[in-house]
């Protein structure tokens, strides 16, 4: 799960040198898997689970970029880039730029990785950490689609509030070939409105293709001049050389990566 802090009262960031501007949003990422290290929200479980145990990659990467999971050959999860990722939108707090501000993300996410994006319309559904990845009688004898969602504090118990902007769960399950990203939340605070579009400064849009790069596979990094820094810049919210580098690495030129199949998974 992903936070974004509003840090006015914040002491100075720990980084690889000193942010270009004033801290004002700080990210954490909550992750859900079939097997994952101490420290998860809650951990899914299957009948006959297939692979080696997925990590939560806790500690920002030092490098370019980092993933979310890791397999215990040090192997990312990602989705499979061969197939679109399915997303829905909760509309009910939608800000006037929240579609446009998505799609717009969502362009800018699958320019840089190759992954594709569906969108599957609306859904009543409420962001929550017990939202099961497998919903076969809403949406089918599939994984659930990625959520999109604005929500106030009081609607959601992922954590929003106070300091936190926005949140990300990202879904996971282990394979034989690594592990495998297969559902996912993004909600941002809808109590606390951003500028709409994408900068200068922190924007909607800015806290979105942090989150939306939550949720693909990339963990934070040190690197103040990422998206995948844990605080935001002033500058146009455009991907870095080391995001970029992390989403070509987790996307279509990866090549393909089929995902176990739902059955016997319980939310």
């Amino acid at each position: 799960m992903d936070e974004y802090f509003a840090a006015a009262t914040a002491g100075p960031p720990v980084a690889a040198r000193p942010p270009r501007r004033p801290l004002l949003l700080v990210s954490l990422l909550v992750v859900l898997a079939l097997t994952v290290a101490a420290g998860a929200v809650r951990v899914s479980r299957a009948r006959a689970a297939v692979g080696s145990p997925l990590h939560a990659v806790t500690a920002p990467a030092t490098g370019g970029w980092g993933p979310t999971y890791v397999d215990d050959q040090g192997r990312p999860a990602r989705w499979d880039p061969c197939v679109p990722i399915r997303y829905v939108v909760q509309p009910d707090w939608l800000p006037p730029t929240g579609r446009a501000d998505i799609a717009a993300a969502l362009g800018r996410l699958s320019r840089a990785s190759g992954l594709t994006f569906l969108d599957e319309g609306d859904t009543h559904e409420l962001p929550s950490r017990k939202r099961p990845a497998y919903q076969p009688q809403r949406y089918g004898e599939r994984w659930a689609p990625l959520l999109i969602a604005w929500a106030p504090a009081g609607q959601t118990d992922l954590g929003l509030g106070k300091r936190v902007q926005g949140v990300t769960v990202a879904v996971a399950v282990p394979g034989k070939n690594g592990g495998s990203l297969v559902s996912g939340q993004v909600v941002l605070d809808a109590s606390r409105p951003l500028p709409g579009g994408f900068g200068p400064g922190a924007t909607e849009g800015e806290v979105l293709l942090h989150e939306l790069a939550h949720a693909v596979g990339l963990g934070h990094v040190q690197d103040p001049t990422q998206v995948m820094y844990s605080t935001t810049t002033n500058s146009e919210s455009e991907y870095g050389a080391g995001d970029r580098a992390g989403l070509a690495a987790l996307g279509r030129a990866a090549g393909c990566h089929p995902a176990p199949a739902p059955k016997g998974v319980r939310g």
